[in-house]
């Protein structure tokens, strides 16, 4: 695989260009061993500085994705690349896409077990060729973990779906990994909830102009206000970073 990764504020994030990340993934399907994919954004990036399981698992991660306008941002204005945005509810629905055409097995794991039981139903209606050969709440217990990867291996998944929120679903793939048969295992945070229905997404040119949070403020005011302190946070830093390095950085 290439190597796309730079240091964001010290956190680990990939530069590729949608299409191009697309190619490596369909490459990896055809690999032996797990390759994990994982989000970055400015409340990940801003956890993980504080949190060194949570960074340990983002550099053990294959891919990681700016799903996330303060990423790009401040790899651009920081670093100097010419990123673009790849949210995970995007790269789920591509790689849903090309595990149909492809013939390949699907797992999902994570959220609630009518969340979970809704997406793999309506992931169905839209995918009706889909070979999704089965799936399961987070509701799991630690020690109950491995009766659900041999599960999960044992029915020939080639891409596994994690949702179980940020950290854990980060720390969890980093931990289970090695023991991991399919070959594509990525975080796919609250992807289930929206493809379940719970939660609807911003119309599309909302997204295009970069104000989906807008959309999520209407939807869940309360929770927006503990991100907008955290973004701010992440603005700060980025600043006193460029103040003290005013040269691109890698």
């Amino acid at each position: 695989m290439p190597d796309r990764r730079t240091l964001l504020l010290g956190v680990p994030v990939d530069v590729y260009a949608p299409d191009e990340l697309l190619a490596e993934l369909g490459k990896a399907l055809h690999l032996e061993g797990a390759k994990t994919i994982l989000a970055t954004n400015s409340e990940k990036i801003m956890l993980a500085r504080r949190d060194p399981d949570l960074l340990r698992a983002l550099h053990g991660a294959d891919f990681l994705i700016p799903d996330g306008i303060g990423a790009v941002f401040g790899l651009r204005w920081l670093c100097g690349e010419k990123a673009a945005r790849i949210t995970g509810i995007d790269l789920m629905e591509q790689l849903l896409g090309m595990a149909e055409r492809g013939g390949y097995r699907v797992f999902l794991f994570g959220a609630r077990p009518e969340v979970v039981q809704n997406a793999a139903s309506e992931t169905l209606r839209r995918h009706p060729l889909l070979n999704l050969v089965g799936h399961k709440d987070g509701y799991v217990r630690e020690t109950e973990y491995g009766a659900l990867i041999e599960d999960i291996n044992g029915l020939g998944t080639d891409i596994l779906f994690v949702g179980l929120g940020s950290p854990k679903q980060e720390k969890w793939l980093h931990e289970h990994k090695p023991l991991l048969k399919a070959r594509i295992c990525m975080g796919v945070g609250g992807s289930m909830d929206i493809l379940s229905g719970r939660i609807s997404r911003s119309p599309r040119w909302l997204r295009s102009v970069g104000l989906e949070w807008f959309y999520r403020f209407l939807k869940e005011p309360a929770r927006f206000w503990r991100r907008v302190l955290t973004v701010f946070r992440y603005a700060f830093a980025v600043l006193e970073e460029k103040i003290a390095s005013p040269g691109l950085q890698k």
